[in-house]
């Protein structure tokens, strides 16, 4: 998400399809560095929850909540007894075995044991389709880097209002 785009829309609504009618959650990542990260986390929620607002109140802000595994313990202190976590098509076999092996068993990352964990893809990009499943973060903040306002707000969903905000943000976080 950094910074978002209409290819992550694509990956919200499928969390929200594969969730039915349980509940669900979105955890942005709190990395930041000037190549792949340049908005900070703060920031990245915020343009998240203007340019998604249909899906604000699931957007997740806990800085506490560092890890996938930090938000397993979360949940399953929650109430929860299923987790399904819905990635990218290339990280799902790293996050089945990541959640899986700590599954019931105590670690530095703290205690959770749900009945069931499934990781599921959000499915593949294309990347060089020139439409929603196309698009990707890096696409965007390539074209920050060349200073390319028309190719950044090709990411941006439609209705989208501070795209020149944005595009100046991440600009100034790549450096």
């Amino acid at each position: 998400f950094n910074p978002p785009t209409t290819g992550h829309e694509k990956l919200i609504q499928k969390v929200v399809s594969v969730a039915g009618t349980n509940p669900y959650r979105i955890y942005p990542s709190q990395s930041q560095n000037q190549k792949k990260d340049p908005l900070p986390f703060a920031l990245k929620v915020a343009y998240m929850r203007k340019m998604f607002p249909k899906y604000a109140r699931n957007i997740i802000a806990d800085r506490n909540l560092k890890t996938a595994l930090d938000i397993a313990v979360k949940l399953h202190n929650e109430g929860f007894e299923n987790l399904m976590m819905v990635v990218g098509s290339d990280r799902v076999k790293e996050f089945e075995t990541l959640l899986n092996k700590y599954n019931g068993k105590k670690g530095t990352h703290g205690f959770y044991d749900f009945n069931s964990i499934k990781v599921v893809s959000a499915g593949d990009r294309d990347p060089d389709a020139d439409d929603v499943s196309g698009m990707s973060a890096s696409k965007m903040r390539a074209a920050a880097g060349e200073n390319d306002f028309d190719s950044f707000k090709k990411g941006l969903p439609s209705g989208f209002k501070q795209g020149e905000k944005l595009f100046k943000d991440v600009r100034d976080g790549m450096g």
